[in-house]
C-alpha cells in the first residue's frame, strides 16, 4: 500500500502568501486547519460581515487556485476568525468546490476511493470551547465530537483536544483543548492523525497511545510568521507513520 504525503498549516490570518509558503511543496494532501481569513469582523452578530473580511476570503480562494495543482487533494477546515463559513457555509463550500477543495465543517471526506493507492477517510471539524466572543464556538463540544465516525483515520481540526500542544505558555497548566475531543480520538481504533492549530505558540507535534498529535500554526502570538509547514508521511492499511521533520 502506497504511502500519503501531506502538507499542513494553520493559522495564516492572511499574513502569509501561500504560493510563498508552499513553493516546492507537492504532496498527496494539503491541510488547511482553520484561521485563514483577516478583515473586520463582527464577532458579537452572525449577520454582519464587512467588505474587508469577505476581501480576505476572496484571496484565500484566489491563493488557492494558485498552488491547487501542487497537491492531488485540499482539505480547509475553518478557525474562530472565519466568520463568513459559519455565516454563509453552503455558498462557502460551492466556492470551494469550484477551484477543487473540500472545505469541511463537521463532515468528512473520504480521499483517493477510486485509486490505487491508499484511501484516507478524514473528517473536519471547526468548532473549539469558548475563546473569546468569536465564531464556531462550542459550549458541549460532544454535541460536534460524537459525530465523528469510528472508521476516521485523519482529523483536521481548528482547536486541539485536551493536553495536547494547547497552552499559550509550555509551562502554563491552562489547557485550552477539547476535553470531549481528547476522549473521541482516544475511542477510534482507527486514528492515525489529528492536524490542529489555534494555539499559536503550540506549535509542534505530540505521540500519545499510537495517534500522532500536530499543531501546525504558521504565525506566532505576535501573527508573525515563525514556523514552516508540517510535512509527514502515512500509511493507513499498515499503521505506518513515519514524521518529516522540516528544517
Amino acid at each position: 500500500m502506497a504511502e500519503l504525503s501531506i502538507t499542513a498549516i494553520s493559522d495564516t490570518h492572511s499574513r502569509v502568501a501561500l504560493p510563498d509558503l508552499l513553493k516546492g511543496c507537492e504532496s498527496d494532501i494539503l491541510i488547511h486547519c482553520g484561521d485563514f481569513t483577516a478583515g473586520r469582523t463582527n464577532h458579537l452578530s452572525k449577520s454582519i460581515i464587512h467588505n474587508s473580511h469577505r476581501q480576505s476570503w476572496k484571496w484565500f480562494l484566489h491563493e488557492l487556485s494558485l498552488i491547487r495543482d501542487q497537491f492531488r487533494s485540499i482539505i480547509v477546515v475553518p478557525g474562530n476568525h472565519d466568520q463568513i463559513c459559519e455565516c454563509m457555509p453552503e455558498q462557502c463550500q460551492s466556492e470551494m468546490e469550484k477551484i477543487g477543495v473540500h472545505l469541511l465543517m463537521n463532515d468528512g471526506v473520504i480521499l483517493f476511493e477510486d485509486s490505487e493507492t491508499s484511501t484516507v477517510k478524514v473528517w473536519g471539524l471547526p468548532h473549539t470551547p469558548p475563546f473569546g466572543p468569536w465564531f464556531f464556538q462550542g459550549d458541549d463540544m460532544s454535541t460536534y465530537t460524537d459525530n465523528i465516525p469510528d472508521a476516521t483515520n485523519v482529523i483536521v481540526c481548528h482547536g486541539p483536544p485536551y493536553s495536547i500542544l494547547d497552552t499559550i505558555d509550555i509551562r502554563s497548566n491552562n489547557h485550552l483543548g477539547s476535553h470531549d475531543l481528547y476522549n473521541r480520538c482516544l475511542e477510534l481504533l482507527d486514528l492515525k492523525a489529528v492536524f490542529f492549530g489555534h494555539i499559536h505558540s503550540a506549535h509542534g507535534e505530540y505521540h500519545r497511545l499510537g495517534v500522532d498529535y500536530f499543531n501546525c500554526s504558521i504565525l506566532d502570538e505576535r501573527y508573525e510568521r515563525r514556523y514552516d509547514p508540517v510535512k509527514v508521511k502515512i500509511k493507513i492499511d499498515g499503521s505506518v507513520f513515519n514524521p518529516i521533520v522540516s528544517d
